[in-house]
């Protein structure tokens, strides 16, 4: 039986909603949340345009990490004052004039909004010359939409002053990050897009301070070393192959190994991406070999524009492939070819052909069939995964073994340790020089010994401040010399590191020198901890500042922590165990691992068939 349609309720929808043509500046505003989400959105536009302008050398200036003031100077080839006014016109472009040219564009910009949408939610100037007259044009635009024309003096070129950012939609700025976060995916982008420019030169100052300098470089070799920094030189192999249409040249690191992905770029025909399609590949020739870790990558793609779509987002952060699988091939193999060999690795290649399917999945947002414990590899329907045991041990007590609460207050002589209530139990060694292994009533209980160190020393660095800090001074300061963009990020991060002990100061360049540390952390230990905090960065939860110094603290108590397979005497063991006993969370490290782990007597006595 049909049942009548559901009546809809309108008591709640206005009785006159008459349709309406947007006024300009709201549609403008509209079309900012699609191009500008934050001050690095802005960077990214404004840098396109300048390189597309043919710059040689491109200056940003940022106060409060892009928030109060965007300011990029370029010497490109500017505009005429009749181009200039075009140029806040929405989807004013001098890139496409016919549908033919949306399918093969060269340039990084070309939809026409990046400048009116930048304009309706900022404090906006522009000052522009394309060296035909003797006057540059400047053109203002207020708060409310209206432009304002005046002749100005400048050379040949472009600057382009953003201020204020979302000042007039206070909805949007709320929902910034802070300060440091913001200027860290700056440095970030400004970074990618001097990759593949590398005659072009890059300069940042923040807050008045130079951050980033990147002068122009004789190869993209040398400019990816200008970003990674020279420690990669020996480590940097050559990524070349083709595969049908699809040529992919680049850098691949063999031998350093990164905490995340930061250090991977991928450009398809000088655009930089964001695609699944590359980093699964990249993900599926770096999984061939035992990577702890992940290689930094910089991969160029270069593919006839018609078999590419740029204009799938407003961003242009994201492409469409017409044959992803060739592009799949050529990435991983290229990648994989460049770390060791094509015929290396736990696998071989397959066809491109035998891929499309899957690629499709990916491209499609679709999860793939089977995979188990590895939701990208690349396995058929029907797929058998043999899963390795977690560890070998029997069912018993691979079904038994629980992380409990620790034992409580010691009370008892060297190596015997008390628990809660009347619970018991003593030190009495080490297995496999990692865990103390620690006797009582209810069982056998294993402590981690790196990881409750680890908590230790993170309820200890969270409660120095001022005179609380122990500090250890060196004989000479530890050189440690970064990429440029490593060094942006570490020159965010100088007052809370100040704060917890060391003295650091940035040299000449990418060079920064540590002449004090904490105490706890030894000479060798310095440049690891740098390093792996760095690695970390990226992690926007991270963005405010007490989870900024909470991050840094976690970092410096796993870096100046005891090491497994390191014997430990009794006295330390009992040490140990006792001051975990007073951590704020004696179940877990500050990553989240656990610290305890107890097998139970009556477990152990059901395996021998005592029960």
């Amino acid at each position: 039986m049909l049942r009548p349609p559901n009546k809809i309720d309108d008591s709640s929808f206005p009785s006159d909603m008459p349709i309406r043509i947007l006024p300009s500046d709201l549609v403008n505003q509209i079309a900012a949340g699609e191009v500008v989400e934050r001050p690095a959105s802005v960077v990214k536009e404004l840098l396109e345009n300048a390189v597309d302008a043919g710059a040689r050398s491109i200056e940003l200036l940022l106060e409060q990490g892009g928030k109060k003031l965007i300011e990029i100077r370029d010497d490109g080839c500017g505009m005429n004052g009749a181009d200039a006014r075009l140029a806040l016109e929405r989807h004013a472009t001098s890139k496409i004039v016919t549908f033919d040219d949306l399918l093969a564009v060269r340039t990084l910009g070309f939809r026409g909004e990046a400048l009116p949408s930048i304009a309706s939610v900022s404090r906006f100037r522009m000052v522009t010359s394309d060296g035909s007259s003797a006057e540059a044009t400047e053109l203002s635009v207020e708060p409310g939409g209206a432009v304002t024309t005046r002749p100005a003096a400048r050379d040949r070129g472009t600057t382009v002053n953003v201020g204020e950012l979302f000042e007039n939609v206070p909805a949007r700025r709320k929902f910034l990050k802070s300060v440091d976060a913001e200027y860290r995916a700056i440095i970030a982008i400004v970074s990618s897009y001097a990759l593949p420019s590398p005659m072009q030169a890059f300069r940042v100052e923040h807050n008045g301070r130079l951050v980033l300098d990147l002068p122009s470089a004789p190869s993209r070799r040398e400019r990816v070393l200008q970003v990674l920094g020279e420690e990669a030189s020996e480590a940097l192999s050559e990524v070349g192959i083709e595969v049908g249409v699809v040529r992919a040249d680049g850098f691949v690191t063999r031998g350093i190994r990164y905490g995340s992905r930061r250090n991977q770029y991928f450009f398809v025909n000088g655009r930089l991406v964001r695609d699944r399609v590359l980093t699964h590949a990249a993900s599926r020739a770096a999984e061939a070999f035992d990577f702890d870790g992940h290689p930094a990558i910089v991969l160029f793609l270069e593919i006839p524009p018609e078999q590419v779509d740029v204009n799938v987002h407003p961003a242009k952060t994201e492409v469409r492939f017409r044959d992803s699988g060739s592009v799949h091939v050529a990435v991983e193999q290229g990648i994989r070819m460049a770390l060791g060999g094509a015929g290396e690795g736990r696998g071989l290649l397959r066809a491109a052909g035998q891929q499309h399917s899957e690629i499709d999945s990916l491209r499609n947002g679709r999860p793939l069939e089977g995979g188990g414990g590895h939701p990208l590899s690349l396995l058929r329907p029907g797929s058998a995964i043999n899963l390795p045991s977690v560890y070998d041990a029997t069912p018993l007590f691979r079904e038994r073994a629980i992380v409990q609460p620790p034992l409580g207050r010691s009370h008892e002589q060297e190596g015997a340790v008390s628990g809660l209530g009347a619970l018991r139990g003593r030190v009495i060694g080490q297995y496999r020089m990692s865990y103390v292994v620690i006797d009582t009533p209810e069982g056998l209980r294993l402590v981690d010994q790196h990881v409750a160190h680890e908590r230790i020393l993170y309820d200890r660095f969270r409660s120095r401040t001022g005179d609380a800090l122990a500090t250890q001074h060196q004989l000479s300061p530890v050189m440690v010399s970064l990429g440029a963009a490593e060094a942006g990020t570490l020159d965010s991060h100088l007052s809370e590191l100040r704060e917890l002990g060391f003295e650091i100061e940035r040299f000449s360049g990418n060079s920064f020198g540590v002449s004090a540390a904490p105490g706890e952390l030894t000479r060798d230990g310095i440049e690891p901890f740098l390093r792996k905090l760095l690695d970390g960065s990226g992690d926007e939860k991270s963005a405010h500042g007490e989870r900024v110094r909470d991050r840094i603290v976690a970092s410096l108590a796993c870096q100046a922590a005891i090491k497994i397979h390191r014997t430990l005497s009794g006295e330390e063991m009992a040490r140990l165990v006792s001051e975990l006993l007073d951590a704020s969370n004696p179940y877990a490290c500050p990553h989240g691992r656990p610290i305890i782990v107890d097998i139970r007597h009556a477990d152990i006595e059901r395996h021998f068939h005592r029960r």
